[in-house]
């Protein structure tokens, strides 16, 4: 990547705060560069810049666990600014959990603070002989000792460090033991439940001895037009609050997803082996609203609310309280674990947020491990006694601290479901959930193909936000599926007939909204933010001037070169599957019962659109020559 010393200079886009760090752990080099413009103009920020520097500087074939593994913490245009849900930062890295790109986007308070300190993103190279903190006060950068920290989890971090510290409002990310002892699904957790968790990135900062990042701003973000800006959050907050499902999500949080699970007929149970579940009611929106609900909580700047801070009131977990279990957790360490008690669950959730550990990988591991235990492939022989059975949350909760200490069987489960399989056998492959080496999310694909198709395709794994095609789900019109995406068929969640183009414009615009680092709950729930107003966001805000094609566009170049990434890392032809369970195992039971994912009729269509090789999934020469990455393509002999 093309850089500059910024001394003396001024930013060309406003928005942005015109400097980034670039931290070396092994020799201790701190430097403050500038990105060149270009790099703006064409990846943006956020993930964007993420994989445009990883593709740059990280040598070919490096493991995720070497000191030469880089770790990148990048927000956007958009952060630090009052347009609506922009409070987010994507972490990237070579991923431990897949090999192949690894990034996970987090929201709070943290990432606006990094910009009020005049910096667009850190870069993370090398290992520190003993663990460390790095401090960031405006100007002042500094690595700081942390072997005191070590050992800690992510709530004992934080408050340590702010009592070192003593600066008000300083914002604090960090890993638990998890990512000290490389879990390869370990996060990073700031605000206490926000949860960077996904692809391992804890696990990589774990082994550059990094325990924390603390940072204070001193500064301010300037937009280009404030009064053309202004008003577009204005419109923007207008269509958040008359969507339909601003309601529910703002009053129950993402719990309200458990019942519409529920009722279509595919709430994942026992490992997704089932669709319905007979302790449905223990783990509803309603139970955990009346239950267990305290107060609505909010990253910055964001009109929806969907944080949820509980407390278990009595039983055994009683005094049990924090940031809520997201509806992923919810399923995850729930039902597919044939858990029906909310109690166990935000215990559960406590459990894994001080760890620092990715609630899906977690819970799908679990749950593997428990249907090798239901089929004999797993014994109390070498489940250190435990009883895998379905329901056992004593058994699940012993199992979190075992995972994130590696003690006994949990050194074997913080490899994660795929390596589990592989280490283990028996036929066990057959039912480990994992799209390259990454665990699905808690929605059973099986009642959202488009969902499916996502899976299938994202770039970091089964993962059901690089699209996240909620547009399938959210009741619309059959014309409004015409208008959208060509056909009738998008409104429906069982049909696989047009999928395939609602997926690309959602992985397209996605990779924008990841990159300006706004909510996609703001994007893709209440569709308030399309390609058109994200130009303007991005227009307003840094004076560049786009429209919604270039936005667009943009997305597809950030989508292409992660592709690129993985292919360069080894990823090899037919990366884009599903499990078997969702493609030949129809739904047994409920609403759904029948339904399967048809991926061998969407994915043809899909590489089509994509101008990407039909039978290896890797992006063709014109494609790429299109969008300006051939010459990096050409570099490491990919076409």
């Amino acid at each position: 990547m093309t850089y500059f010393t910024l001394k003396g200079t001024i930013p060309k886009y406003k928005g942005y705060r015109g400097q980034v760090l670039i931290v070396n752990l092994s020799n201790g080099e701190i430097q403050k560069k500038a990105i060149d413009h270009s790099i703006i103009e064409n990846y943006l920020g956020g993930r964007g810049i993420a994989i445009k520097y990883l593709f740059d500087n990280l040598p070919k074939g490096t493991e995720p666990f070497s000191p030469n593994n880089i770790l990148v913490i990048s927000t956007g245009p958009l952060t630090g600014t009052l347009a609506p849900s922009s409070n987010r930062y994507t972490i990237a890295t070579k991923s431990p959990l897949t090999g192949c790109i690894g990034y996970s986007n987090a929201g709070g308070h943290f990432a606006p603070e990094l910009a009020y300190a005049g910096y667009d993103a850190i870069f993370v190279h090398g290992k520190a002989e003993k663990p460390v903190y790095i401090f960031i006060e405006g100007e002042i950068v500094e690595i700081r000792e942390a072997t005191n920290l070590w050992g800690k989890d992510t709530w004992e971090t934080d408050e340590m460090l702010r009592k070192e510290i003593d600066i008000d409002d300083i914002q604090i990310l960090s890993i638990g033991q998890a990512g000290e002892n490389l879990v390869r699904y370990a996060a990073i957790l700031n605000n206490l439940s926000r949860a960077a968790a996904r692809t391992g990135v804890g696990a990589v900062m774990g082994s550059k001895n990094l325990k924390s990042i603390a940072v204070k701003g001193t500064g301010a973000v300037t937009v280009a037009e404030p009064a053309k800006f202004d008003l577009l959050i204005e419109e923007t907050l207008e269509k958040i609050y008359t969507d339909p499902a601003y309601p529910s999500l703002s009053e129950y949080g993402t719990s309200f997803l458990v019942d519409l699970s529920y009722i279509g007929g595919g709430l994942a149970t026992n490992n997704n082996q089932f669709g319905t579940f007979d302790k449905y009611e223990g783990l509803s929106a309603e139970t955990f609203y009346e239950k267990y609900k305290v107060k609505s909580e909010s990253c910055f700047a964001c009109p929806i609310h969907c944080g949820k801070y509980s407390e278990v009131k009595e039983g055994p977990y009683k005094g049990t309280k924090g940031g809520s279990p997201e509806y992923e957790t919810i399923i995850c360490l729930g039902s597919k674990c044939g858990i029906g008690n909310l109690d166990a669950v935000i215990y559960a959730n406590e459990l894994a947020n001080r760890y620092g550990m990715d609630t899906i990988s977690l819970g799908d591991t679990i749950a593997f491990a428990m249907e090798a235990y239901e089929k004999g492939v797993l014994t109390k022989e070498n489940t250190d006694g435990l009883e895998l059975v379905w329901g056992n949350e004593e058994a699940v909760i012993k199992l979190i601290t075992k995972i994130a200490k590696r003690e006994g069987i949990g050194d074997l489960l913080a490899e994660g479901t795929k390596r589990v399989a592989e280490k283990i056998n028996k036929g066990s492959e057959e039912y480990a959930l994992h799209v390259k080496g990454m665990e699905p999310p808690a929605y059973d694909v099986r009642i959202a193909k488009a969902f499916g198709l996502g899976w299938a395709t994202a770039n970091r794994g089964a993962d059901h936000l690089t699209a996240l095609p909620n547009f399938e789900l959210l009741g619309y019109p059959e014309e409004k599926g015409i208008e959208w995406f060509g056909s009738k068929k998008a409104v429906d969640p069982y049909a696989w007939e047009s999928k395939a183009r609602m997926v690309v414009w959602h992985e397209n615009l996605g990779a924008v909204v990841d990159s300006a680092e706004m909510c996609k709950y703001t994007c893709f729930s209440a569709y308030a933010v399309k390609p058109e107003d994200m130009a303007k966001f991005i227009s307003y805000a840094t004076g560049m001037k786009i429209d919604a094609d270039d936005v667009l566009k943009i997305g597809e170049r950030i989508y292409n070169l992660e592709r690129l990434f993985n292919q360069r890392e080894g990823m090899g032809e037919k990366q884009d599957y599903l499990p078997k369970r969702f493609t030949d195992e129809p739904l047994p039971d409920g609403p759904a019962k029948g339904q399967k994912v048809e991926l061998d009729k969407m994915l043809p269509e899909y590489y089509a659109l994509r101008k990407w090789d039909a039978e290896t999934g890797y992006p063709l020469k014109e494609k790429l020559e299109e969008l300006g990455l051939l010459e990096m393509a050409e570099r490491f002999d990919l076409i």
